[in-house]
């Protein structure tokens, strides 16, 4: 079974919603929810790319917060995309 950790562990923390998607090249796609920061990671566990949600907001029980609740990536080539890429 194959997991990742960030470095320190407390920095890769969203104790309510996140996910993860395998990639069909192996590497694993990381929705960390709370602070809104996807990115894709090697089974290595080198970092490809990141974005970080610029757009914060207060809730009534969080403040600052730049959540993000799901993202799925589609391949380039994909109908999802439809041409719209380059």
């Amino acid at each position: 079974m194959w997991e990742y950790k960030g470095q320190p562990m407390v920095a890769f923390l969203s104790p309510t919603i996140s996910g993860a998607q395998r990639l069909l090249n192996g590497n694993t796609l990381v929705t960390e929810g709370r602070p809104g920061r996807l990115f894709e990671v090697t089974a290595e566990g080198s970092i490809v790319w990141e974005y970080n949600n610029p757009f914060l907001f207060d809730t009534a029980t969080e403040r600052d917060a730049a959540f993000i609740f799901r993202a799925h990536r589609y391949p380039a080539g994909s109908p999802e995309i439809g041409g719209r890429l380059g």
